[in-house]
């Protein structure tokens, strides 16, 4: 018998946030990476010079990233509840109360979560399986499949 009914609602544990979250980078790496592409594709239909991917130069490419990578997390999290890696994974993010992620605040869980990813960590010590983020924000991340 599946464990998934008796789990739903249930705050999630490190391996499935995990798991959500690697998803979720390859995403924003794929997103990144066709955003070059275009870019590239594009500089050379318009001018004509040989067709080249462009480099970021080393801090720039970092801040570019991180930039698609809030913006990627806090548009899944205002709009669903959840970004395409948690749908995968069956999770959701929502206030303490339960309720739907405010955008303000799925904005700003994004942001700590691109600075600082290890705060994920404090789920391992944590009775209610809160990261350092969602201490922080007052939000929870709960196994939802979307069977209710």
């Amino acid at each position: 018998m599946s464990r998934a009914p008796a789990a739903q609602g249930q705050r999630a544990g490190i391996v499935s946030r995990t798991a959500a979250g690697a998803l979720d980078l390859g995403f924003v790496g794929a997103l990144c990476g066709a955003a070059l592409l275009l870019y590239g594709l594009g500089d050379y239909l318009l001018t004509g010079v040989p067709f080249e991917l462009p480099r970021l130069p080393g801090p720039g490419g970092a801040a570019a990233g991180s930039l698609v990578a809030a913006g990627y997390l806090a548009g899944g999290w205002a709009v669903a509840g959840r970004t395409p890696g948690m749908q995968f994974a069956g999770l959701r993010v929502v206030a303490a109360s339960g309720r739907p992620l405010p955008a303000g605040r799925a904005a700003l869980r994004a942001v700590l979560c691109v600075l600082f990813p290890c705060g994920l960590l404090w789920v391992l010590v944590s009775r209610r399986n809160a990261s350092l983020q969602d201490l922080l924000v007052r939000t929870a991340v709960l196994y939802d499949w979307g069977t209710r």
